[in-house]
């Protein structure tokens, strides 16, 4: 009873104290350990394992109750460790490779990149969701279009003359007797009008129906049916706008060196708004053929020409006489050689010859013309499409007396028209995107001939037919009978124009960031071009005018620019008449 009674006691005692004194332990009884039997279990890596073994070697437990305690602690061990490490993961596959951990930056580079793969593959394959792929002809067509708001301030001297005639007008309201002072119409020369708010608009698709075969359509805003102008006044009551067809055209690529195009579509040569104003289009045929690395790589050499009709005239004139009239269409045929090619791997070239043969735009004067027969006489249908001003015209009638006694003319260009355009600019690279370019432009009309400015009718009575009736010196259009045989003298006009125009920055102000800035001087003699198609910006329109041009553009976003001009000239010869005007855009294009 009382060797049971120490042992109860040992053994409470023996756990009470273990985990405090562990070392204790181990250390007062290592004699004892080491004098254990040889066959003693080594020791084990468990504390509780070991600590029951020791009570055992101590005789405070007996064999068996120490085995029946080790088999439960063993136990209970394995539960716990069950319980608190998961299950290992099953094996990898094949080539795979285990990352214990991704941080956020890597995760979110990763899933970018998977986006812009997928992104790009369905821009490329046509996708509209998942598994559904697009229509064919969405494939094959492309809109594009642009909007642009300006601000003009159109700027005159308080010098100017006020007697400007608007024979644009005149002639487009006529036929006008010239007798009456009421009848002439007189440009603003003096008022200025500042900050005019106007819109340009245009949409466009272009469409490739097959192999080497384009198709294409833009539609514009327009004030009217102008040629050269897509401008819009934001003015008159909130009404609604016109919207005009700019251009539709087919397009057949044969060959990678071949084109020809059909309809109405842009300029197709390298000429400079002097010749043609930007916003302009043709109509017609023309063709291209190229010839790639004629002086190394990038170059080129090209010829371009075409046909293209500009009034067939009215298949019924006069409408209300048994006798018709048939005149002779009038036509545009043109060509033009030019190369492109590197000086050195940071200088390029471009030049350009072209010759533009304007066919039936000269105005004849009429057989004698009794208007008691009927009000129209047989040269009538040689008046110009559209005049601005600056070309020199006269009256084309020959009238005879008339019971009415009213004689209402109307005007022709005084001259033909078969004009050489030579272009040349140089470009040096300043960096991968930015460059510095230096233009000239060199133009003259053949069709000049200052000795026939006064050919015609000499008698008295009818000298005045055949004079110009615009484009004087000092005496002006009031000094009428100024043209005799042998004194053609009073008249000052010229066939030649030339520009300068010097470019820095980028070659498209397309980008955030990118920007351009120019100057340029213009010399526009009154007969150098058709006044009816050249530039409508400077001298708002017209020839007889020379100035300069400051510009620059910024983009702000892709796809958004502001820019602003200032467009300067006077007069080159007549009545005085100088203009300055200032344009601030903001455009969009996409």
């Amino acid at each position: 009873m009382r060797s049971t009674l120490h042992r109860s006691t040992a053994l409470a005692l023996s756990i009470a104290g273990l985990f405090a004194a562990v070392p204790a332990i181990a250390q007062t009884d290592a004699a004892a350990s080491a004098a254990q039997p040889a066959a003693a279990a080594a020791p084990s890596p468990d504390a509780m394992t070991n600590l029951i073994r020791l009570l055992v070697a101590k005789g405070t437990l007996t064999q068996a109750d120490g085995d029946a305690l080790l088999a439960q602690a063993q136990s209970e061990a394995v539960a716990a460790r069950a319980a608190l490490i998961p299950p290992p993961p099953p094996p990898p596959p094949a080539g795979a490779v285990r990352v214990a951990h991704v941080p956020e930056t890597v995760r979110a580079q990763i899933r970018d990149e998977i986006r812009q793969e997928i992104m790009a593959q369905a821009a490329t394959e046509g996708w509209v969701t998942k598994g559904q792929a697009a229509p064919e002809w969405t494939r094959k067509v492309r809109l594009f279009g642009d909007v642009r708001v300006r601000s003009q301030s159109d700027l005159y001297s308080k010098l100017n003359s006020d007697q400007i005639i608007d024979i644009g007008r005149l002639n487009g309201n006529g036929p006008v007797d010239l007798a009456q002072l009421s009848s002439y119409d007189f440009l603003n020369s003096r008022k200025d009008r500042v900050n005019r708010l106007r819109l340009r608009a245009r949409l466009g698709i272009e469409a490739n129906v097959l192999e080497g075969v384009t198709v294409g359509a833009q539609l514009g805003t327009g004030d009217d049916n102008s040629p050269i102008s897509e401008n819009v006044s934001l003015a008159g009551g909130f009404a609604k706008r016109d919207v005009w067809l700019d251009t539709a055209f087919l397009r057949i690529e044969p060959t990678r060196w071949a084109r020809l195009t059909f309809g109405r579509f842009d300029n197709p040569f390298s000429s400079t708004d002097i010749l043609y104003d930007n916003d302009l289009r043709f109509d017609g045929v023309a063709a291209r053929v190229a010839y790639d690395g004629v002086t190394g790589e990038g170059s080129s050499v090209s010829l371009t020409g075409g046909a293209f009709p500009i009034d067939n005239g009215a298949s019924n004139y006069p409408a209300n006489s048994t006798t018709k009239l048939n005149y002779p269409s009038k036509w545009l045929f043109a060509g033009e050689l030019a190369y492109r090619g590197d000086v050195t791997d940071d200088i390029s070239v471009r030049a350009s010859a072209g010759f533009h043969s304007f066919k039936n735009v000269q105005g004849r004067l009429s057989e004698p013309c009794n208007l008691d027969t009927g009000n129209f006489c047989s040269t009538d249908g040689l008046t110009p499409t559209s005049l601005r001003k600056g070309n020199t015209v006269f009256t084309i009638r020959n009238l005879v007396a008339n019971s009415t006694g009213v004689y209402p003319q109307l005007f022709g260009l005084k001259f033909d028209y078969d004009i050489l355009d030579l272009n040349l600019s140089t470009r040096v690279k300043i960096s991968d995107e930015v460059g510095a370019r230096l233009s000239g432009n060199y133009i003259k009309n053949l069709g000049f001939k200052k000795k026939d400015i006064c050919s015609g009718l000499y008698d008295s009575d009818k000298a005045f037919l055949v004079e110009p009736f615009n484009n004087y010196g000092n005496d002006g259009n009031a000094n009428r009978h100024v043209c005799t045989k042998t004194n053609p003298t009073s008249f000052i006009g010229g066939d030649t124009a030339w520009l300068v125009n010097a470019r820095i920055g980028h070659d498209q102000v397309d980008k955030q960031g990118s920007w351009s800035a120019f100057a340029e001087y213009r010399y526009v003699e009154s007969d150098a071009v058709l006044d009816a198609f050249t530039d409508s910006d400077f001298h708002l329109g017209g020839t007889n005018a020379k100035g300069y041009i400051l510009g620059g553009e910024y983009g702000l976003r892709d796809g958004l620019a502001i820019g602003a001009r200032w467009l300067s000239s006077n007069e080159i010869a007549g009545e005085k008449l100088a203009i300055d005007v200032l344009q601030i855009d903001l455009r969009a294009r996409f």
